[in-house]
């Protein structure tokens, strides 16, 4: 099982909190950089400095150079809500 840190876990929870509003993510799903970069400003205390790339690394987002921001793969679904990932977030 993979582990994230918190930073980590902070920006990839912004996919299932999209609008604001607890939707759910679904693999596909796309976010721009300017929501990540929200993010950041919003939550004080926590370095966020190469999150974003570990994300990338871990094969849990995806780059979309041309939206400019980011995927959720299927990894990173698996990662939210199934036994697989480090983390469960139950879907109703």
């Amino acid at each position: 099982m993979q582990l994230l840190t918190k930073p980590e876990e902070v920006m990839l929870v912004k996919f299932h909190e999209q609008k604001g509003d607890r939707v759910g993510a679904h693999t596909g799903d796309f976010l721009s950089s300017h929501v990540f970069r929200e993010r950041e400003t919003e939550t004080e205390g926590v370095d966020f400095e190469g999150v974003l790339d570990s994300l990338l690394a871990h094969h849990l987002v995806e780059r979309d150079e041309e939206r400019d921001g980011y995927i959720l793969t299927q990894t990173g679904y698996d990662y939210l809500y199934t036994r697989e990932g480090g983390r469960r977030i139950t879907e109703e």
